[in-house]
């Protein structure tokens, strides 16, 4: 049977603002900022690219110091106050949204751990009513941004009079570990980088713009080993299996194919796929799982390129970057988060 939403209700992503730090580095500068850590210089694995450019929080130098979980929850409070602000707004003032209407503030992040969350530093200095209602999401990772579409849905739906402001930020340089040889460690030196996403999520009036049809989610039996955060004594020390893309082209065709079937399609249905920004190898899974002609994913891929892997607030920058290249027709969003979990968006673009 196919999904039906509250009758006469459709959601719409009335905005969508990214935001990155100023500094900026290359491929090339990280590693050879990541061999000087290790007092060497060292020839870079087969297959191991990186983004071609990425932005930081902080300058290398400074990333590349071993630093203690609380200079490293100083530091995240410090750059994640600011991008969180300046996205937010964004979103807000692009849109014309009346700051009454917010009845819902989602905000993302697995990058940094804090209580109370930044949403609750926000709502005041974006105008916000007090009694707005707050959603936290922390453990999503890179999966949080869809995840967190999802809860807009349905926040939307039983209260279509309401709007939700949705935003991810998230800081991954900071969680770089200098003392860490790991592959886990250097693959992420070399793919991640910091970025923030705002998105405001309303009951459509009419068909037209992103509207957002249906969200899921899928959790892969035994995949909690393949992707994550282990918080240690000296801070967040990244998961990356390289059985990853492995895993991924194993079970995203049948989680793909159950998630559409729901809503009555198919795949040949799909006319665009927005894949979440984690790299060549996750990009080359994804293509093989479903099918995909080699240029399906061109705006993910190039969206890697020029911003690397901002962990959830990555789909941000591929949805935003659909809608500069006007972009039509309907959108399967993708993303992958510790569980390991598969996060997916039904989604259509119109003018």
């Amino acid at each position: 049977m196919a999904i039906q939403p509250a009758p006469g209700i459709q959601a719409r992503i009335t905005t969508i603002a990214t935001s990155v730090p100023a500094i900026t580095a290359t491929s090339d500068e990280v590693w050879d900022a990541v061999g000087k850590v290790r007092g060497r210089r060292m020839p870079r694995p087969a297959g191991l690219e990186g983004a071609r450019t990425r932005y930081f929080a902080e300058p290398l130098s400074s990333l590349m110091t071993p630093r203690s979980q609380s200079r490293q929850t100083d530091a995240y409070l410090e750059h994640g106050r600011v991008l969180a602000r300046r996205v937010c707004c964004e979103a807000l003032d692009r849109g014309g949204v009346d700051r009454s209407d917010i009845g819902l503030v989602i905000g993302v992040s697995c990058t940094g751990v804090v209580l109370p969350s930044l949403d609750a530093e926000l709502i005041p200095i974006l105008g916000l009513d007090p009694v707005v209602a707050r959603l936290p999401i922390t453990e999503l990772g890179c999966g949080g941004g869809i995840a967190g579409l999802a809860r807009a849905l349905d926040f939307v739906r039983a209260y279509p009079d309401r709007a939700v402001l949705l935003f991810a930020v998230e800081l991954p340089s900071l969680t770089f570990q200098a003392d860490d040889h790991s592959v886990d460690n250097l693959v992420a030196a070399m793919v991640f980088g910091d970025g923030a996403g705002a998105a405001v999520v309303r009951a459509a009036e009419a068909p037209a713009g992103c509207l957002v049809d249906e969200c899921g989610t899928a959790l892969v039996p035994g995949g909690a080993r393949h992707l994550g955060y282990e918080l240690r004594d000296g801070g967040l020390r990244v998961v990356l299996s390289r059985e990853l893309p492995r895993v991924v082209e194993q079970h995203l065709g049948r989680a793909v194919g159950s998630f559409l079937s729901r809503a009555g399609l198919t795949l040949a249905d799909v006319d665009l796929v927005a894949a979440h920004p984690g790299g060549p190898r996750i990009f080359d899974a994804v293509e093989r799982a479903l099918g995909l002609r080699p240029e399906a994913l061109r705006t993910s891929r190039q969206v890697f390129d020029d911003y690397g892997n901002a962990s959830s607030a990555g789909i941000f920058f591929v949805l935003d970057a659909l809608r500069r290249r006007e972009a039509i027709g309907r959108v399967l969003a993708i993303a992958f988060g510790p569980g390991l979990s598969i996060e997916l968006a039904l989604l259509r673009l119109s003018p």
